[in-house]
């Protein structure tokens, strides 16, 4: 499985020649088949990760580095706890608090270490991957 993200605070396609949709060689090969194209809504790319082949060339030819594709392995996809959007962040599980005991979160930037306390806190509910439902509090 594969986790596209675009950060599109970094991303300027009105200022570049979309390299990233340019190059990447599923659009080039088979015909109807896209892998990356531009939004007609935001005119920034978003990336099929069905359809994807993780080469990695869309993250080298970016020339604001705001494109970055995980490979996670796919028993990690039943898992997917809450994600911000198409493209966006995936948080696979949440630290389970134990009554009586103190939990310390460690990580590096970027990995989910706030949003689980928010999701904790009930600040954000969850979606378990599903960006297109609203869950409420009752699900």
């Amino acid at each position: 499985m594969r986790v596209a993200v675009i950060d599109y605070t970094l991303c300027k396609p009105d200022r570049c020649n979309t390299e990233c949709v340019r190059f990447c060689p599923v659009n080039r090969g088979r015909k109807g088949v896209k892998a990356i194209e531009l939004s007609g809504e935001t005119g920034k790319p978003v990336i099929y990760e069905d359809t994807c082949i993780g080469c990695g060339i869309c993250i080298k030819k970016c020339p604001f580095n705001a494109i970055s594709i995980e490979n996670v392995p796919d028993e990690l996809e039943k898992r997917t706890f809450h994600r911000f959007g198409a493209n966006g962040f995936k948080l696979f599980g949440v630290p389970i608090p134990k009554e009586g005991q103190l939990i310390g979160i460690l990580g590096k930037n970027g990995t989910g270490k706030t949003t689980s306390i928010k999701i904790l806190a009930g600040e954000v509910i969850p979606n378990f991957g599903d960006v297109e439902r609203q869950y409420s509090q009752k699900d």
